[in-house]
């Protein structure tokens, strides 16, 4: 299942929008809800991005968060105004059935000289017993970090603290259990593109394990999403938004994700996809 949005070219394109793998095969997707959004925010900004989708270690509740910003009625061009005068907010939908949602609700979660509140992402944190939630912002004065907050319910979160420094944006983070080490992929290093780090755990020592995924495919990319293959235990895709020239997600591959080695796919994803994420079903 793979949860996203489409741009902010069109006034709907910045909610919430749905697909499922056709056969298991994660280049064929069908999108849901006729391809309109299945989630659509009237709060905060009433426009959201960058949706990340969980399921509970238990199994019997979904949970989708995203950055709570609407770019189509201005577009880019104002300035650094969405990331010093930002939400402080992400939204949070949930659901036990996939079909059935809640409101979609806001939760503070940056301090309050956060500039914005961007990317949000999510993970089981197995020594905390709780949601690791985690974001990209900017402490005004202070600079550009990744913060973390924790959670159990997506109603109430620990204060902010800063948990990576120097680590770019738009992070995302899995487990390689035959490895038995944490991947966490970025956007960050020179000419825009992506980098790999890995650690025994998600607090740590994060050593970078490679950088400029996507040189020579894709001029520059953001909104990284990895997950590993239903079908070949060894085999993780990683998909990059081939942002600057609109072309959206390029697809890449590795039988050896310790390795930081991708290689371009030969999936065919299809146009308007964009940043957001995958899980397994």
């Amino acid at each position: 299942m793979y949860s996203q949005f489409t741009g902010e070219g069109t006034e709907n394109g910045e909610q919430v929008y749905m697909s499922v793998s056709n056969n298991n095969d994660p280049g064929s997707w069908t999108a849901v809800n006729g391809g309109q959004p299945v989630l659509v925010s009237n709060v905060g900004e009433t426009g959201v991005r960058d949706p990340t989708i969980i399921r509970s270690p238990d199994g019997s509740t979904f949970y989708v968060i995203a950055t709570d910003l609407w770019v189509y009625p201005r577009g880019w061009d104002v300035g650094d105004d969405y990331t010093t005068n930002g939400s402080k907010n992400i939204v949070v939908w949930e659901s036990n059935d996939l079909v059935n949602w809640s409101e979609g609700r806001l939760a503070h979660v940056s301090p309050d000289n956060a500039g914005m509140t961007w990317a949000p992402d999510v993970i089981w944190h197995p020594e905390q017993g709780q949601y690791m939630v985690y974001w990209t912002t900017n402490l005004i004065g202070e600079g550009w970090f990744i913060m973390r907050s924790f959670t159990s319910d997506f109603q109430t979160f620990s204060p902010a603290e800063i948990y990576l420094t120097g680590a770019g944006m738009d992070c995302t983070i899995g487990h390689d259990a035959a490895g038995g080490l944490y991947q966490r992929i970025c956007k960050n290093g020179a000419d825009e593109l992506i980098e790999q780090a890995s650690a025994p755990s998600l607090d740590g020592p994060w050593n970078v394990v490679t950088g400029g995924i996507g040189s020579g495919t894709i001029p520059a990319g953001e909104g990284p999403l990895m997950f590993p293959d239903n079908n070949d235990a060894s085999k993780w895709h990683l998909f990059i938004d081939d942002f600057t020239r609109g072309a959206g997600y390029v697809p890449f591959e590795t039988n050896n994700i310790a390795s930081g080695q991708w290689s371009p796919s030969s999936l065919s994803i299809g146009p308007g996809y964009r940043h957001g994420y995958v899980i397994g079903m």
